[in-house]
């Protein structure tokens, strides 16, 4: 069982982050828009991405080459071998079968607040079978409020099924700083609503440039 005790970031993942990054960069091409949106560091930055494919924590880490801790599905910390190659990559479980899985939001809280590492997160909950955008779950609103963090929208694209050589595009769009995300201090369902439309909307508007 993965205990939310942890919040230091683990020395593999800094280890493996630039092999990871140079063998992304050797089975795919790899195509990045936006890097001069990328903050200094990513303590405390939610990066926030649409959803395709179990390795897009992979094109993220290649295309930032930036300290996170992703939320991942709880069945992926189910097995051991599983379990300590995610956790030691630095992504943390979270229980997609609850509204609101409590001790996930306090660790990824904790994380942001902490600062030595980002957090990375995949607002649709899930990937998307077909591409198109899936309706945002409120997670990085309701962390961006309970924090103070900017998010920091990404997109990925490619055409077609996503095999060796396959091109793909992350684009990196503008920081969107807590002040611009309309929220008060007081958790409030309505102002979380609109918080994620305008976070997925921006999402939306990377995915549709596509290539470019």
């Amino acid at each position: 069982m993965f205990k939310f005790n942890r919040v230091k970031p683990y020395a593999f993942y800094g280890v493996m982050k630039y092999p990871l990054a140079g063998l992304v960069r050797l089975l795919f091409k790899l195509e990045v828009h936006g890097r001069e949106n990328l903050p200094a560091k990513a303590g405390g930055v939610i990066i926030a991405c649409n959803h395709l494919h179990a390795i897009d924590p992979g094109f993220l880490v290649a295309a930032t080459k930036m300290r996170w801790r992703f939320m991942a599905k709880q069945e992926l910390f189910e097995s051991g071998k599983s379990r300590w190659a995610c956790t030691h990559f630095n992504a943390f479980p979270v229980r997609r079968s609850v509204v609101v899985d409590r001790p996930a939001i306090d660790f990824a809280a904790n994380v942001l607040q902490d600062g030595r590492a980002g957090l990375g997160i995949f607002p649709e909950g899930t990937r998307s079978a077909d591409g198109k955008l899936l309706p945002g779950k409120h997670g990085a609103a309701v962390l961006a409020r309970k924090t103070g963090s900017a998010v920091l929208p990404c997109s990925l694209y490619w055409d077609g099924k996503l095999r060796r050589g396959t091109r793909v595009t992350v684009r990196i769009g503008e920081m969107i700083p807590f002040a611009q995300l309309g929220m008060g201090q007081a958790p409030n369902k309505r102002e979380n609503a609109a918080a994620t439309a305008k976070i997925m909307a921006v999402i939306g508007e990377l995915r549709a440039q596509g290539h470019g």
